[in-house]
């Protein structure tokens, strides 16, 4: 490609194959990095709505296969679809605080519904990246991150402290589990050890989870029941289709394609000092979209591009994409087996509250960083604190809404969709401070 230059620390480029017993190696510090990520969405849906072990296994074998499917279709590409960068799909936490409103109120099949129009939705924003990005700008885009992190905090903080377990919430053990794994993961992050870092999340689990069944407080009934090998079916559910819910989907899927073009960027950038092509934007868009709506076919929750293991990228200097085909087979492999998939369900809610506070913290310090790259006038400080005001407040105070009956308040309720309504409103109406105007301009003559 032209203007493509090697980075001097890329170990391996992106039609490099490594030896296959590094491949795989390599292979396995993505999924590493991303599988706790994957499986939150569904194990959070499986403690919030109380489905029974073997439903709960299910989903988790469906998040595993679409994760791999997602994920082959983004690196390999059919035609027109797939950026063909070594990137990695997964069960996207951005979606969860709508997941759980429209599952909470309508069922799974409501959520797959709408979650299957949002991804053709996408699929089709990806003629538009342009405008969007013109839409969701920093400023925007940084309000509705940072509305994500903040609304989801709550759910964190009750499974942390084990809302769900026979010690009840706030219980001394409870609080000690998720603290043990708050523990572990700062301690990772502050590793030299490059793969170790990059899976501080999951390694925290595992800790948390093994000193749990040491303790006896893991029901382990539920790898019993599993069986040792089966095929994720699609169409489990029966699907229905609100448009409070179709509504809240499609403010979710506008912002995620922003979000995964902003991750191909980094990634190009990263490894290749260059800007991806207007090909692999929309190839990678589509690829966005059509594994969302393939995922909602087989069970599972919006998949997207995974952040974190652009991350992975950067700190081992692996650009290859055949490390990352190696990695969606075998999650592919992986789903094939619920045994596996009931060994994760027996996380106990305490360890993956631990887990999902830090990671929903960290969502809203991204959202931070989003905005720390605009100028802080008195008009974008307004902005920012009418629609975070607003959203988030309807967010926490749901009761508010009850008002506009139950469909509207579904949109309303999760937080996102007002804040985002709100921020590109009045970012809209409201005049540019001259010295907002003028810094663009500086920035314009420095470029």
């Amino acid at each position: 490609m032209s203007g493509e230059t090697k980075r001097a620390d890329i170990l391996y480029n992106i039609d490099d194959r490594p030896p296959v017993g590094k491949s795989v190696i390599f292979a396995f510090q993505h999924i590493l990095a991303m599988f706790a990520g994957n499986v939150t969405v569904p194990l959070l849906v499986i403690n919030i709505v109380g489905l029974n072990s073997e439903e709960g296994t299910f989903l988790i074998q469906c998040a595993l296969l679409v994760a791999g499917v997602a994920t082959l279709l983004q690196v390999r590409g059919i035609k027109a679809v797939g950026s063909r960068l070594p990137i990695v799909m997964g069960t996207s936490n951005a979606f969860l605080s709508t997941v759980v409103a429209i599952t909470s109120q309508y069922g799974i099949g409501a959520c797959l519904g709408a979650s299957f129009i949002g991804g053709l939705f996408e699929a089709v924003l990806g003629n538009f990246i342009g405008r969007l990005k013109k839409i969701f700008n920093p400023l925007v885009s940084g309000i509705v991150v940072m509305t994500i992190g903040i609304t989801l905090i709550p759910t964190g903080m009750k499974q942390a402290a084990g809302s769900k377990t026979a010690a009840g919430l706030g219980a001394p053990v409870n609080l000690l589990l998720s603290g043990l794994v708050i523990l572990v993961i700062v301690l990772c992050s502050r590793s030299r050890n490059k793969t170790l870092k990059s899976a501080s999340i999951l390694v925290g689990i595992v800790v948390g989870y093994v000193v749990a069944a040491v303790a006896g407080l893991v029901d382990f009934s539920a790898i019993g029941q599993a069986a040792a090998f089966s095929v994720p079916m699609p169409f489990r559910y029966r699907w229905e289709f609100h448009w409070s819910a179709i509504v809240a989907m499609l403010f979710m899927y506008v912002a995620t394609t922003v979000e995964t073009v902003g991750d191909m960027t980094a990634l190009t950038v990263v490894a290749q000092n260059r800007q991806p092509t207007p090909e692999e934007s929309r190839g990678g868009i589509l690829a966005d979209g059509l594994g969302s709506s393939l995922a909602a076919v087989f069970n599972a929750f919006p998949n997207t591009s995974y952040t974190q293991n652009i991350g992975v990228v950067n700190l081992t200097g692996v650009f290859s994409r055949s490390i990352v085909n190696i990695g969606a087979v075998i999650l592919v492999a992986m789903s094939l087996f619920p045994k596996l998939s009931a060994v994760i369900l027996c996380v106990p809610e305490p360890v993956l509250g631990g887990a999902t506070l830090i990671t929903f913290m960290m969502v809203f310090i991204s959202g931070v960083s989003l905005i720390t790259s605009v100028d802080l006038s008195s008009r974008n400080m307004l902005i920012m604190a009418v629609s975070l005001g607003i959203g988030v407040g309807f967010s926490l105070v749901p009761d508010v809404t009850k008002v506009f009956g139950e469909s509207v308040s579904v949109c309303l309720n999760n937080g996102i969709v007002p804040a985002s309504l709100i921020a590109i409103a009045l970012d809209w109406f409201l005049p540019k401070d001259g010295s907002e105007a003028a810094g663009k301009e500086e920035t314009r003559e420095a470029q």
